[in-house]
C-alpha cells in the first residue's frame, strides 16, 4: 500500500481554498523526507534519516495548521505551533482514532527531535516517523474534507432552508421523522450527482452540514461514539433533540448480498447505545431512477424503528413506502 499515494489523492479532491497551498507544502514535505530515507539506505549516510524526521516534523505542523484554519475558520500564521497543538489536544475537535495519531506523532517524534538538537535518528525510525506523519495527515484531510463539505451545503441550502423546514414538518415533527423527511429532500437534490465524485468523508460532511442546517435545534455528532466502554463502535451520524436520539448511518452503495449485514450492523449499534430509533441513508447513485424507496423494521419488541432511505426498493421486514419522484417537494 502506498500511503504516500493515498495523501495525494486526498489533497487532490478538495475543493481549492487557502488551505490548498499549506497541504501541498505538507504533501511536498513528505515526499522530500522519503526521498531522504531512500538516499540514506543507498549510501549508507545517517544524516539523512535525522534529515528525513525534521521533515515529517514540518509535514506535522503544516496539516496541523491547515486543520486549525478549516475546522476555526482563523488565519494560523501567527499562532505558535504549541498553542494550536494544545488546542487540537484539549478542544475535542479530533475523533478518537485520530487523537491517538496525533498524540503517538507529537510524543514519538515531534517532541523529541525538536527539544534535543544531539538526537539522531536510525533508518527504521525515519521510516517510523514517515509512516506516523503520512498516516496522521490522512486521517486528518478527512477531517478536513467532512468540515470543508458540511460548510459547503450549509452555504449552499441556507437562503431556502426556512421552505424545507416548512414543507417537511422538520421543527415540530418527532425527530426520527424529521430527519427521514429531511433526508429525502438532501437525496433529491444530489440525485443527478454521481457518488463517485465525492469522498466518503466529503458525503458525511455534506450529510451533516444538511441537517444542521434543516434542524438546527438538533445536535449532529460525526463519528459519535456508542458509549465510552466501547470506543470502537461509532455511528456515522448521532442526531440528538432534548431527550430524542437517532443513529443514521450513510452508505453509497446498495449490495443486495450484504444488505442483511447492513441491517444487523445499525440493529447491532442500537441495541449496544440503547438508542431505539434509527436510519439507514443510502446516497442515490448513478443508476438511480429519481425514485425515493423507504421501509421500516419495528425492533426491541415494538420500542424500537428503524427505517431506510434507497434509490431501490428493498424491504427488510415491512411494506416499502411509496416512492417519491424528484418532482415531488421541488
Amino acid at each position: 500500500m502506498d500511503i504516500i499515494a493515498i495523501l495525494r489523492k486526498k489533497i487532490s479532491l478538495l475543493d481549492s481554498g487557502e488551505h490548498s497551498a499549506g497541504l501541498k507544502a505538507t504533501l511536498s514535505h513528505i515526499e522530500t523526507a522519503f526521498r531522504h530515507l531512500m538516499r540514506g539506505q543507498k549510501d549508507a549516510d545517517q544524516t539523512a534519516f535525522t534529515d528525513a524526521v525534521y521533515r515529517t516534523n514540518q509535514a506535522f505542523e503544516g496539516a496541523i495548521k491547515e486543520a486549525y484554519r478549516v475546522i476555526t475558520k482563523k488565519n494560523p500564521e501567527n499562532v505558535r505551533p504549541y498553542d494550536i497543538e494544545s488546542h487540537f489536544s484539549k478542544s475535542g475537535t479530533f475523533r478518537r482514532r485520530v487523537l491517538d495519531q496525533f498524540t503517538n506523532y507529537r510524543k514519538e517524534w515531534r517532541n523529541p527531535s525538536t527539544h534535543d538538537y544531539k538526537l539522531d535518528f536510525n533508518d527504521n525510525e525515519a521510516f517510523l516517523a514517515i509512516v506516523s506523519v503520512t498516516a496522521f495527515s490522512c486521517l486528518l484531510l478527512d477531517e478536513i474534507a467532512q468540515r470543508l463539505a458540511h460548510d459547503k451545503e450549509v452555504a449552499a441550502v441556507h437562503k431556502m432552508a426556512e421552505n424545507i423546514r416548512r414543507e417537511t414538518g422538520a421543527v415540530n415533527g418527532d425527530l426520527l421523522t424529521s430527519i427521514v423527511e429531511t433526508l429525502k429532500i438532501y437525496f433529491l437534490r444530489h440525485t443527478k450527482e454521481k457518488v463517485e465524485k465525492g469522498t466518503a468523508a466529503q458525503w458525511l460532511g455534506s450529510v451533516n452540514g444538511f441537517l444542521a442546517e434543516i434542524i438546527p435545534d438538533a445536535t449532529i455528532t460525526a463519528g459519535a461514539p456508542l458509549g465510552t466502554d466501547k470506543l470502537h463502535v461509532t455511528a456515522d451520524l448521532l442526531v440528538e433533540r432534548g431527550s430524542e436520539r437517532v443513529v443514521v448511518e450513510i452508505k453509497n452503495r446498495i449490495n443486495i448480498l450484504t444488505y442483511k449485514g447492513v441491517i444487523d450492523q445499525v440493529e447491532h449499534l442500537m441495541l449496544t447505545s440503547g438508542i431505539s430509533d434509527g436510519v439507514i441513508f443510502f446516497l442515490p447513485t448513478i443508476l438511480n431512477t429519481g425514485k425515493i424507496y423507504e421501509a421500516e423494521r419495528i425492533l426491541f419488541d415494538g420500542i424500537g424503528r428503524l427505517r431506510t432511505i434507497s434509490p431501490i426498493a428493498i424491504s427488510h421486514g415491512a411494506q416499502p413506502h411509496s416512492p417519491r419522484s424528484p418532482e415531488a417537494g421541488r
